[in-house]
């Protein structure tokens, strides 16, 4: 005889076409039809059936196991044309880390008040593993599990249910990475970092027990620059002019860089610090925040770069440079800014945070670009930076690095024909200002006779942000400053000499051709060519303002400000 609540549910189950299934790094997306409207699309969710599939239910040591009776909703679900979309980041499942090995069945209810059960699939696109399945190399460093992570999704022929069947493979044929030697080192060298992480965290819960937050300290931190700047800055001044400094503590510990060791002193009044903060601001990687619990301190991330374009974060699993998926960077942020809703997905995914931790406020340090008197006075301090800018046209070549990091930054600069760009601006009474990224150590070579139009402007203290001010032309590649200098409605070309090389190395959020405000040349001759017949593709430019910029009143501040305090 059969059991009444499993006919119920048989009976009850919703029935679904599924559409299309597009993975997009660490995101699947379903395009679902209800059979007759029947499906309540709050009740979706996948539903762990642990040795289900091939995998097994690993996770790396430390990292609590998944119960048996996990449940995943949906990243995001939003209707379009009829249909039901559901998005799924698989790197993020139950306690923000990846779904474990076993099989993740799709279901759902046909009403609010309905019982909950797997969903029955009429109809679905043809199988197709290379559509289908994602797969995602790791490798074995800090907390990172060594092989191929899979994840297929596919319906059951047994009994028409839709999951995902998770699964780790061994590495194939991978040797053990460098001499015995750099091997030791490393281990060493990580052993001994998590062994000074440990007494942090351990002086941090002392700290908590004898600290007492006020509801009123808010602390500026960061882990990469000596004093306060950019968005940091922009923040901190705006409070001040709003008397908030009266209202609230408001409290300042900085570090030159990532790799500087802090004074002892500050070891001392970091953790005594953060244990009394109730809000902590910062704006870029910080490796001691992460150790926080999200219970600790209400967390503001105020991103230092703007725009969803390079992959970042979580973004890059089994990527060179990528984030172990398992680890808790970013993952206790309670805000995270952006400038519009068209990026609250992107920077969701590369932060590891749900999307509604991330606010389309708009970049504090942008604000300046909407005022007349502000743009002005930035553009005086571009031109008293760089006298010769004065009265002529002004190109700046602003390329990013390529490269996992600061250790290993190159860029080509054989690619430069300075004696070509020398008769270029010559011919356009222009001046040239070469701007390496500040990774870019290798010095430029401008030869001396040509230094009345080409400028290195490297190692300028003025910021690069002050600079665009006084710009005409902006040629870059990759670079995000693209988001700032739009906001001027001035021309830019982008010499992506090696866009292949660097979308398989680093990739983009947006298909590169389709993302860029402006023409792409391949060659430094072709460079030269557009600036000559002044064929710059600006008119793409208004149309990637409106996707990436929803304010623009020069408030975005004010509206971190409120954020930030809770008003």
């Amino acid at each position: 005889m059969s059991h009444p609540t499993a006919t119920r549910a048989r009976v009850e189950a919703p029935r679904i076409r599924i559409a299309s299934v597009d993975w997009e790094r660490v995101q699947v997306t379903l395009r679902v039809c209800p059979v007759d409207g029947r499906l309540d699309p709050a009740s979706v969710r996948l539903r762990y059936q642990p040795g289900s599939a091939s995998g097994t239910a690993w996770a790396p040591a430390g990292v609590a196991r998944t119960p048996a009776a996990a449940t995943m909703p949906p990243t995001r679900a939003w209707p379009e044309d009829g249909d039901l979309l559901l998005r799924f980041n698989v790197m993020q499942g139950p306690g923000r880390v990846p779904l474990v090995g076993g099989r993740w069945v799709l279901e759902g209810a046909a009403t609010a008040t309905a019982a909950t059960t797997s969903l029955g699939i009429e109809d679905s696109p043809a199988p197709d593993p290379e559509r289908d399945t994602a797969r995602f190399e790791l490798d074995e460093e800090d907390e990172t599990e060594e092989g191929t992570y899979v994840a297929a999704a596919r319906v059951d022929p047994s009994d028409r249910t839709f999951g995902l069947d998770i699964s780790l493979l061994p590495p194939a044929g991978r040797s053990g990475g460098g001499s015995f030697g750099r091997r030791a080192a490393d281990w060493i060298g990580y052993r001994l970092g998590r062994v000074r992480l440990g007494l942090f965290v351990a002086v941090f819960h002392l700290c908590q027990l004898v600290a007492r937050r006020n509801g009123r300290r808010v602390l500026f931190t960061s882990d990469s620059r000596a004093e306060l700047g950019d968005n940091l800055e922009f923040v901190w001044d705006r409070m001040v002019e709003r008397g908030l400094d009266r209202r609230y503590e408001m409290l300042t510990l900085l570090k030159p860089s990532i790799t500087a060791r802090r004074r002892f002193l500050d070891r001392l009044r970091l953790p005594w610090m953060l244990a009394r903060a109730d809000v902590i601001v910062i704006d870029d990687y910080h490796p001691v925040i992460y150790r926080l619990d999200e219970r600790d301190a209400r967390i503001v991330q105020l991103w230092h770069a703007w725009g969803a374009f390079k992959t970042v974060g979580y973004s890059r699993v089994g990527k060179p440079g990528g984030l172990s998926p398992w680890s808790r960077v970013h993952k206790n942020y309670s805000i995270a800014i952006v400038s519009s809703e068209d990026e609250i997905a992107p920077y969701a995914e590369a932060f590891g945070i749900p999307e509604d931790r991330v606010r389309p406020t708009g970049i504090p340090r942008m604000d300046r670009f909407f005022g007349d008197r502000e743009r002005e006075t930035a553009r005086e301090a571009a031109l008293a930076a760089y006298p010769a800018i004065r009265g002529r046209r002004v190109f700046l070549f602003a390329p990013t690095f390529r490269g996992a990091g600061a250790r290993t930054a190159w860029y080509d600069l054989d690619l430069i024909d300075y004696d070509a760009l020398h008769r270029l601006c010559v011919e356009q009474d222009a001046v040239c200002i070469i701007r390496m990224h500040p990774f870019i150590t290798t010095p430029l070579r401008i030869p001396d006779a040509l230094r009345d139009r080409l400028v290195d402007g490297s190692g300028s203290a003025i910021d690069v942000n002050t600079l665009l001010f006084a710009v005409d032309l902006l040629i870059t590649d990759y670079s995000s400053i693209v988001f700032e200098f739009s906001t001027l409605d001035r021309p830019m070309l982008f010499l992506a000499h090696d866009l292949e090389a660097y979308v398989a190395s680093r990739d983009f959020y947006v298909r590169y051709e389709d993302f860029v405000p402006g023409r792409i040349v391949r060659t430094f001759d072709e460079l030269l060519d557009a600036i000559r017949r002044g064929d710059f593709g600006s008119e793409r430019l208004a149309a990637f303002r409106a996707a990436h910029l929803d304010h623009f009143d020069g408030h975005a501040t004010d509206r971190v400000i409120d954020l930030i305090v809770g008003t």
